[in-house]
Order: structure tokens, then sequence, then C-alpha cells
């Protein structure tokens, strides 16, 4: 009777959580991090359906599964800024809840006490903020890895094997970066337990590369190929990183490497119960631990070697961390180690949530949406096409006929007809932007006069410390003179 209240009780105290966790982030969408690039680029195929113009992307071939999930959400909620970070709040919610699942159906993390530690712990991690914060399809990765494990723990060998195929069949329709996550897992679950997993690792990695072939056919039947290509490899960035650094000394961390102010001491709060475990000759007790660092070092090389390690990656190793964390944290015991291990996760959530909250509180005039909202209100008409910075394209996408905005890869307009070019009647850019921009796009230009000024507060400067660095920038809003009269 005690042990089923006991469950119940932990139960409700994690859909509780989650009640909170859901309930916070959606109300405060807006507020934080300011909108970005990647968001529009993931959001727009969904948007142009909303819209009435088809499935599709004009800056990349967006041609992935959770593109195609936030079209009937989009359908449902809108196209606004909440409700496109919604979607991925909610698909971390969803995450968070099948993780614990399975945490505890595979007995990973023995005691309810650190299972429930363990959601908070992810929930203020760093880099795991901004992936379910941003209006990315981190979330979603997120969501796919849980749906993983939860598998994992299915005890019939047979519907166990059947499931992880048709999921990892589905991975590389996720997104080419689960397909080094996907890697990493089998590989560490091969160098660890040798044959005990061999079978799951084999239909998985036989599963992604039957999904993998088929979707590369899709895309060349369909003529989207070459487009996904050309989205695809500049992200690989590895060889340009060694490049610069062996031959001119330049250290181009950018968007490369992840600015994870938790990941440290988390890290480091796995390599204290590490230690004591090895000493004692005890890791047989906790596999969890020797798994969780073992996959940050592959996949964290895979990622560098093969692509990039940007911040909104960071869930990608924090959450399996997190999770080999309170495992070895339910396993060993009051003593010196656990009580060092819990400071430095307490850091890790003051690192992530602390350093957000600050940056949100310094700038909170500059992150107010409402500001945005009502100046693209105030300088856009509803037969207007238009040219805008990322950080108001959403606000500016349901104002207007049409919108387009540039992408840091390449330069679009170089895929735009004359037709498309000729279309635009107003830019709404930062000042520096208009010469490039009315050069690329031709045509006669003239400032309006309206400009959304920030206020930059920032208490860190002109410092690039990863998204709480972000800054709102000086908008100027900018006609084209055959257009000045048309209403």
């Amino acid at each position: 009777m005690n042990r089923l209240l006991e469950r119940i009780h932990e139960v409700c105290l994690v859909l509780l959580f989650l009640l909170v966790f859901l309930s916070f982030n959606v109300l405060t969408a807006t507020s934080y991090p300011l909108p970005n690039v990647d968001e529009c680029v993931a959001s727009e195929p969904a948007i142009s359906v909303f819209h009435g113009q088809g499935f599709s992307d004009r800056t990349y071939e967006m041609v992935n599964t959770y593109a195609f999930l936030l079209v009937p959400w989009v359908k449902l909620f809108g196209a606004s800024l909440r409700s496109i970070r919604s979607a991925d709040i909610a698909s971390m919610t969803v995450a968070l809840f099948l993780l614990w699942s399975a945490v505890k159906r595979f007995n990973i993390v023995t005691a309810a006490s650190w299972r429930l530690l363990l959601l908070p712990l992810i929930a203020t991690e760093f880099g795991v903020i901004f992936s379910y914060r941003s209006g990315r399809y981190d979330g979603f990765g997120m969501l796919l890895m849980s749906v993983a494990l939860w598998l994992m723990s299915v005890r019939k060998r047979r519907a166990r094997l059947i499931s992880l195929f048709l999921l990892c069949s589905l991975v590389p329709w996720a997104g080419p970066q689960y397909l080094p996550v996907l890697l990493a897992a089998g590989l560490t679950l091969l160098l660890l337990f040798r044959r005990r997993y061999l079978e799951e690792v084999v239909s998985s990695f036989v599963a992604s590369a039957i999904g993998g072939a088929i979707f590369l056919a899709i895309l060349f039947a369909t003529g989207r190929l070459k487009g996904f290509l050309n989205a695809t490899v500049p992200q690989i960035r590895g060889p340009r990183f060694v490049s610069a650094l062996v031959s001119r000394g330049e250290f181009h961390h950018h968007n490369y490497i992840p600015k994870d102010f938790s990941f440290l001491f988390l890290f480091g709060a796995a390599i204290v119960l590490y230690v004591f475990f090895r000493r004692r000759k005890h890791l047989i007790q906790c596999p969890a631990l020797s798994y969780g660092i073992l996959f940050v070092i592959l996949l964290g090389g895979l990622l560098l070697l093969l692509g990039k390690f940007p911040t909104y990656y960071s869930y990608m190793i924090a959450v399996p961390l997190a999770v080999s964390v309170c495992s070895g944290l339910s396993t060993c015991g009051a003593n010196r180690p656990r009580s060092a291990a819990l400071l430095l996760c307490t850091l890790s959530s003051l690192a992530g949530a602390g350093l957000n909250s600050t940056a949100y509180a310094f700038d909170y005039e500059d992150h107010d949406y409402s500001y945005i909202e009502k100046f693209i209100a105030d300088s856009v008409r509803a037969n207007d096409v238009a040219w805008v910075d990322p950080q108001v394209y959403l606000a500016t996408r349901q104002r207007v006929r049409d919108a387009y905005f540039p992408v840091p890869d390449w330069d679009i307009t170089t895929l735009m007809s004359q037709e498309q070019k000729d279309s635009i009647t107003v830019l709404i850019i930062p000042a520096e932007w208009f010469d490039n921009i009315s050069g690329s796009l031709g045509g006669t230009w003239q400032e309006t006069g309206k400009e959304l000024v920030p206020v930059e507060h920032s208490m860190f400067g002109n410092r690039n410390l990863g998204f709480v660095t972000w800054k709102q920038r000086d908008h100027r809003v900018f006609r084209r003179r055959n257009a000045l009269g048309s209403h």
C-alpha cells in the first residue's frame, strides 16, 4: 500500500512540474530569447501552407519531420511567435515525461527523489533552455531521444526490435544532425556492453540506412535533393575550423563550439561520481555513468568532425549526462562525493536559469515583443511584400501579403527571379544593411522615418557569449518609391 502511494505521489509531482514547466514557458514564450533566423527557417514551410502558398521554403529545403508536423499545429494555433515556440515547448514537455518514464522502467535511476531531480536539472541546463525556448525543432529532437530510450525499455524482444527499427528508419527524415547521435549511442552500447545490445544496435543502424536511402531517393525524385544538399553542406565546418586554426591561427568558434555554461558543472559532477565508483571498483553498479561520459566524448567528437556543435545541440549531450549523474547519485549513498556532485548540479542549474534570467532582466525592454508588433503594425500594409530582418519576420509575416528574410549561409537574392525582387515594396532592416540589400534587389528606395530603437542595457556589453548576448537591432523602414503612395 505504501509503495502504491509513493508511486502515485511521484506521478503527481512529475505532472505538476510538467504543468508548471509548460505553462510558464508558453506564457513567456515571446519574451526570451530574441527571435532568430533558425526559427524563421524552421517555420516558413508551415507558414506558407497557412497563407495558402503550399509547402515551400525559399531559403532552405526544410524537408524534415518537424516541418510537416508543424503544419497542423500552425493551422490550429496560428503563425505567431508564441505559437511557433509553443510547438517546441510542447515537444520538450512530452519528452521530459517520456524520459522520466523510461529511466523508471529501465531502472536507470532507482530512487524517486533522484528521478524528480532529473527533470529540473535538465530543464535549467543552459543549452537545453535555448533548445526548447527558441522556435527551432530541438525539443522535437529531445522527444526522439526520449522515445528511443523508452523503446529500449520494452521487455518483449520482438516488439522492442520492431519498434526501434521503425523509429530509426525515420531518423534521417528528422534531420541529418540526429545520425551522429544514433551512431554515438550505438557505439557506446557496443563498447560498454559488447553483445548485450547487439541486436538493437544492428537493427537501428540498418533501419537508419534504409530510411536515409529512401529519403534521398524521394528528394531526388521530387527535385529537392540539390536544395537539401546546398543547405546541408555549408554546415560541415570542421575542416574549415581546423584549416583556419592551423594555417592562420584563427579560432573561429562561432556556431561551431557550444557556449554552454552549465555543461562543465554537469560533466564535473559525472567525473566526481565516476572517480568515486572507480576507486571502490563498483562501476558495475552504475553503468549509466560510464555510458554518459563515453557518449559525451564520442558524440562531441563526431559533431565537431562531421559538422558543427553549436549551443542548440547541447541537449544531445546534456540530457544523457544528466541521466547518468542522477543514476550515480541514486547509487552512491550519502558521502562527500555525492555532496560535491550535488553542488555541481546546483551550479549547473544556476548557470543555466541564472544567466538567462539575468540577461532578460537587464534587457527586458528590448525583449518586450509587443514593441516589435506595434512597430511592424505601424510600418506595413496588408498588400506589402517585405524584405525584413529575421528578428521581425514572424511579426511581419502575419500582416503582409508575403515576406522574405536573409539567411547567413548564402545570398538568397541570387535565387530570386527579377519578378520576385520587383515585387518587394518595403524593407525593414538595420540601416547598415541597406546598401547591400537595395543593390541586390534594385529599384529606388526612400526611408520613411520610422525606426525601432533598442534600449541596450545588456550587462554583458559586446561580448560574444552565445544567445544571452543577443541584442535587439536598430530597425529602419525603407519603401520603394513607386510604392510610397499605394494602399
